[in-house]
């Protein structure tokens, strides 16, 4: 059996620890549990250990290759990974350049907190070869903060990049977030621009989504208590109008980068490769098969190594199209065409009339989203499947 062309060279680590869990949040995070950090790390480097070991095992039989896998890119997210000492990476790191070769200009992320800094930590990751830092702002206005539940100041987001460009770290993402209840355009574009003041190298904004099981579906249970899609807009394309005039290039629905600054981790995701992931809660996809790890923290120690299958209905062309049409690349018609139950003349004259309607643009084989397209493409590639 050969492996596919699609190696994996990227690998997803997942810390869980918080200082508080915002309200909005349904990642696999949790607060005051630092007392399970020990345990956790002991666990992932035995999940880290077994599941490399098999997987270089494997590899030997299959391919007859005894060189390590080469890594192109590295994310340690969560959670807040900033939280946690330097001295517990070098372990992590130790333990998977037993089986993976780092490439020399392999990025390696790390997500951080404003209120979590320390400059010890900073010099100590910027040791082990942590080079791009993804910081979550959210916003730099108080108020918004407040009503997001975020525990930190805008003065303490201020601080923490001061901190990071002092420590010699040169590529950092901030993170932000529209759509807030109480923000208004005003308040909107001075987050921005506040943002662009610190010169960063990317930016990721999301608008605020109310996910179930969070606090704040029980908060926001009337829509009306929300700003509206058309108001979401109208913030999406004010951010996409400032970043575009201040030299960024739009590549991915919610990412914003200088040229050659785009974060190749996550394209990793969007260009549907495969890639390794370890810790709890941690989605993988390997020669052709996704898995994850138990969500529960207390679990995964006790059981590190097991995963589940996803359930997921895995057609590749459906899954290219659905991933690439978060980019700003083109999209193939007759791929479209083979995927979707619609006839192609059912395709065609949707194809014109979103064309028409400025969500696409056209040529004979190839469409490609507009920004206000880019906005809604899952409600279009529902229309086109």
């Amino acid at each position: 059996m050969k492996l596919k062309n699609n190696i994996a060279e990227s690998i997803y680590i997942h810390i869980p620890f918080c200082k508080t869990k915002c309200p909005y949040c349904d990642f696999a995070s949790w607060a005051n549990k630092e007392h399970q950090i020990d345990r956790y790390f002991d666990s992932l480097i035995l999940e880290i250990r077994t599941k490399s070991e098999a997987y270089c095992n494997w590899r030997c039989h299959c391919e007859e290759q005894s060189d390590k896998q080469t890594i192109k890119t590295i994310f340690i997210g969560g959670g807040t990974p900033s939280l946690i000492s330097p001295e517990y990476y070098e372990k992590l790191f130790t333990e998977l350049k037993k089986y993976f070769e780092l490439d020399k200009d392999c990025e390696i992320t790390l997500e951080l907190n404003p209120g979590t800094v320390r400059e010890d930590y900073l010099e100590g990751y910027k040791k082990l070869g942590i080079n791009r830092i993804s910081i979550g702002a959210q916003s730099f206005n108080e108020n918004n903060l407040e009503t997001l539940g975020r525990k930190h100041s805008v003065e303490e987001t201020i601080d923490s990049i001061n901190k990071i460009k002092s420590s010699g770290f040169t590529n950092f993402n901030l993170d932000l977030i529209f759509s807030v209840p109480g923000m208004t355009n005003a308040i909107w574009k001075e987050t921005i621009y506040k943002a662009l003041e610190y010169n960063p190298k990317h930016i990721s904004a999301y608008s605020l989504i109310i996910e179930p099981g969070t606090s704040f579906e029980l908060i926001y249970k009337d829509p009306k208590l929300l700003p509206s899609d058309d108001i979401a807009s109208d913030f999406y394309f004010e951010l996409c109008k400032i970043l575009k005039e201040n030299g960024f290039v739009h590549y991915e629905v919610s990412n914003f980068a200088k040229p050659s600054f785009e974060c190749k981790h996550n394209l990793t995701y969007w260009f549907a490769k495969e890639y390794f992931a370890f810790g709890v809660n941690a989605h993988r996809y390997l020669n052709g098969l996704r898995t994850n790890n138990l969500r529960d923290l207390e679990t995964y120690i006790a059981n590190p190594c097991r995963e589940i299958i996803t359930e997921y209905p895995i057609d590749y062309d459906f899954e290219k199209i659905l991933l690439t049409s978060r980019l700003n690349s083109a999209l193939d018609i007759n791929l479209i065409e083979k995927v979707t139950a619609k006839s192609q003349n059912e395709v065609r004259n949707l194809l014109k009339e979103l064309s028409n309607e400025g969500y696409i643009e056209l040529s004979t084989d190839k469409i490609h989203l507009t920004e206000k397209g880019l906005f809604v493409n899952n409600e279009i590639l529902l229309k086109l499947i």
